[in-house]
């Protein structure tokens, strides 16, 4: 597959991509990903690309500097080099003068084999992702919502952001700088997500759990750390 497209393109952040410490929010930052990624697939036209279900099945992000409400960001992405049935992309957001804000990148495979990738990743051993959480003691619940969902009925990738944001209750002083999230289920909608919090030296991991199913873990890094 060819996949050596470059695409950027222009976005002025509105309050609504703010948090209300006047941050900018995880889901704005999966969201502005996830729009580029959308814009640059209708660029592509090859056969083999035709009546494939991807998924995505990890995401993640650095954050380096701030921009402010009303700022236009460039957002430019590119394709990292295929493997197998499996296709990655690397984000930036760039503010005025071309300052580096937000670094990221995702993977995607095709959804037939999936589930094999994310048992790939598990074996890997990623320290990242290895506690276990108390099964009574949930730091934060979220029932998907019909709003929640994209056009395949799943809980959109980028309303992952708005989970952990919320999930987190970071007090002022404190702020995310880095998350990674692995996506393990789908979610559905009037499904329950309990999300579980460990703090393990200044290293937040969370996991979204249903009554039948694993749906995410993340790994997230704060200021503080």
């Amino acid at each position: 597959m060819r996949e050596n497209l470059f695409y950027s393109d222009t976005f002025t952040l509105t309050p609504g991509d703010f948090d209300h410490y006047l941050r900018l929010k995880p889901y704005s930052i999966f969201n502005l990903f996830q729009e580029v990624a959308s814009r640059v697939s209708t660029t592509i036209h090859e056969e083999d690309l035709q009546d494939r279900a991807w998924r995505l099945i990890r995401c993640k992000y650095i954050i380096f500097k701030q921009p402010a409400i009303g700022e236009k960001v460039l957002v430019e992405t590119r394709a990292l080099p295929t493997h197998k049935f499996e296709n990655g992309r690397e984000f930036k957001i760039l503010g005025a003068g071309s300052d580096l804000l937000v670094r990221g990148q995702a993977l995607w495979c095709i959804g037939d084999v999936a589930e094999k990738v994310i048992n790939q990743e598990e074996e890997k051993g990623d320290q990242d992702f290895t506690f276990a959480p108390a099964p009574d003691l949930p730091v934060f619940k979220h029932q998907v919502r019909a709003s929640d969902l994209d056009f395949f009925l799943h809980l959109n990738a980028a309303r992952y952001g708005e989970i952990i944001l919320d999930a987190m209750k970071l007090p002022k002083n404190e702020f995310i700088k880095q998350i990674q999230i692995n996506f393990q289920s789908p979610a559905f909608v009037d499904e329950v997500i309990s999300v579980y919090k460990a703090n393990v030296e200044n290293k937040y991991f969370l996991i979204g759990l249903t009554e039948s199913k694993t749906i995410f873990k993340a790994f997230v890094k704060t200021n503080f750390v």
